[in-house]
């Protein structure tokens, strides 16, 4: 009979080490390269939300003169409706013409829409900055519900009342361009019907419905200014998330 060999235990375990550990190194090398690739991912994002909202800010600061004028006109007008002595019938033109102006803004929003509906927060590590936009969207909503509510007020109900009192041609002219541009200088000029100013002044109808604008572009103002203040914070966060050690 053949005497039996030796099995070689101390090679078998030396070559099956070396195949573990080569998997496991792979395995490392692996996740070390999909943490790097999500890190990247998660720079990019960052990177181009902060743009957005840089971008989101400007458009509101931008229109914030706009928004100022447009709420003193509501003021100034119901400041008439209980004056004794009424404004020039120019003054009052001009105030009749800021309420015309949109209040609408339509802030960027491809980035956070494109990181929600992707799934990209899961590749924020900051729960600060994930939290933060979880409130942004919700504020979004409401600014956005609050743009159309204020300006289906004017579109629906004051421009619609104000036709054949006042006339639209003047109040665009005028809204559009200024006091410091005369009507004279446009071809078509200025309207031939005199508009009813005092009619409409006394005319609670009236009176309701701008009371009514009035308040709904007061709470956006409001709204304006929160969403303003936490879009600064998300940028601030943004920064520091992107010049910690982690990148």
């Amino acid at each position: 009979m053949q005497s039996k060999q030796d099995i070689p235990w101390a090679r078998i375990t030396i070559e099956a080490t070396a195949i573990i550990v080569s998997i496991l190194v792979a395995f490392a090398i692996d996740a070390w390269w999909e943490d790097r690739r999500e890190r990247q991912e998660e720079r990019d994002y960052l990177s181009s939300l902060r743009q957005e909202l840089i971008i989101g800010l400007d458009l509101l600061a931008n229109r914030e003169s706009v928004h100022k004028e447009i709420i003193e006109s509501h003021e100034d007008l119901i400041n008439q409706i209980q004056a004794e002595d009424r404004a020039s019938d120019g003054s009052l033109l001009y105030m009749f013409s800021l309420l015309s102006r949109p209040t609408v803004v339509d802030l960027p929003r491809a980035v956070f829409d494109d990181l929600v509906s992707s799934g990209g927060t899961q590749l924020i590590r900051s729960d600060e900055i994930r939290i933060a936009l979880a409130v942004y969207g919700r504020r979004l909503r409401e600014f956005e519900t609050d743009n159309d509510a204020a300006w289906a007020t004017w579109e629906q109900r004051l421009q619609p009342y104000l036709e054949g009192r006042i006339p639209r041609r003047d109040r665009l002219l005028l809204g559009s361009f200024g006091r410091d541009r005369p009507s004279i200088d446009f071809s078509f000029g200025r309207s031939q019907h005199e508009s009813d100013f005092d009619g409409v002044l006394a005319d609670p109808v009236f009176e309701d419905m701008l009371a009514e604008r009035w308040l709904r572009v007061l709470a956006r103002s409001e709204r304006i200014q929160g969403l303003q203040s936490l879009m600064n914070e998300i940028v601030g966060l943004i920064n520091n998330e992107l010049s910690g050690v982690g990148f």
